[in-house]
């Protein structure tokens, strides 16, 4: 079980393959109980993400019959094998507002993947030619409906002697949510917070508002319940939260102000801002950017625009009228 470790008394953790993510892995957390399993999130839709699962599911001798696989987000490596376990006769819960945008994202016509398709437009990035295709979110996504139960924030799962609160998470996606123990000090909190990497913040849309703002939000919120024993999607795990979440904190604010010295010669698209800000990738210039990684970077530029805009700092207009905007400081 080289890739599975108890990380507290019945919790485990199973780190499966992301094969040509940059991500590298997902942590998989596995809740036992006395008579049932509540497994938090899935991997993708790989053959080798499968294999995996059901290496874990038969080293922990997991019944699936009696298992709750809980769902913290939309996003396909979370997300991708809920058809997979539904079939085998686990349970899927999951917040409602991500599930409604899910369903729709498994449909290759989906308004989801229009919608992306029009903020690739909007944020300027037509001179960069993507495809949809080239969109991990569309490669790897679930393809399957299934049924699942709504846990939504306030919420409650009891499970042997844990007891869950869902708690509201926003920001990395519109509806993401944790699972909270207050007694024991414990937070499953998906893609909310991260060791040594920072959560991707996407522009969803004007009608879901300034979602980096929504993540700071609860990113404070988490930091004034004290977490003691903290469980990301990704990486290692953190062994000071308030730390890292200052940290976090910090880096945002250095974005902002990066996304705002960009705007200093004038209106410039999203894509553009995004271009003269610093990525941690080992592309040298923009024209060698994975094409996959150029959709997640101009999000959370636009995003970072967005957090600005709300703040009062910058406004965007329509500058040729062809509906890619352009994003200027305000006098």
């Amino acid at each position: 079980m080289d890739n599975i470790t108890e990380v507290y008394k019945n919790i485990y953790r199973a780190v499966i393959p992301l094969r040509g993510n940059p991500l590298k892995s997902i942590n998989i957390f596995i809740i036992k109980g006395e008579d049932k399993t509540l497994i938090v999130d899935t991997g993708f839709n790989t053959e080798e993400v499968r294999s995996c699962t059901d290496d874990y599911i038969e080293k922990l001798n997991i019944d699936l019959n009696k298992t709750i696989v809980f769902i913290t987000h939309l996003h396909s490596d979370h997300t991708g094998l809920t058809g997979y376990f539904t079939e085998k006769g686990a349970k899927i819960y999951m917040p409602s507002l991500d599930a409604e945008i899910m369903d729709d994202m498994r449909k290759s016509n989906g308004k989801y993947w229009k919608r992306i398709q029009d903020f690739a437009h909007i944020q300027g990035l037509g001179v960069d030619g993507l495809r949809i295709e080239d969109h991990p979110g569309f490669r790897f996504r679930t393809r399957d409906s299934f049924d699942f139960v709504a846990k939504n924030p306030g919420d409650e799962i009891s499970l042997g002697d844990f007891n869950f609160k869902v708690i509201s998470l926003s920001g990395h996606t519109p509806g993401m949510v944790g699972l909270y123990d207050k007694d024991k000090s414990i937070l499953f909190c998906g893609d909310h917070i991260l060791y040594k990497i920072t959560s991707n913040i996407q522009f969803w849309g004007f009608d879901f508002g300034d979602s980096l703002g929504n993540y700071l939000k609860n990113l404070k919120k988490v930091k004034e319940l004290n977490i003691k024993y903290l469980y990301g999607s990704h990486r290692n795990r953190i062994r000071d939260a308030n730390k890292r979440i200052d940290e976090i904190f910090l880096h945002h604010d250095k974005r902002l102000k990066e996304a705002y010295s960009a705007l200093e010669n004038g209106p410039l698209t999203p894509r553009d801002v995004t271009v003269r800000m610093k990525w941690d990738i080992t592309a040298k210039t923009w024209e060698e950017f994975p094409k996959s990684q150029k959709w997640f970077a101009v999000g959370e530029a636009h995003a970072h625009l967005e957090h600005l805009r709300t703040l009062g700092k910058v406004d965007y207009i329509d500058k040729n009228k062809d509906g890619v905007l352009y994003y200027f400081i305000k006098k």
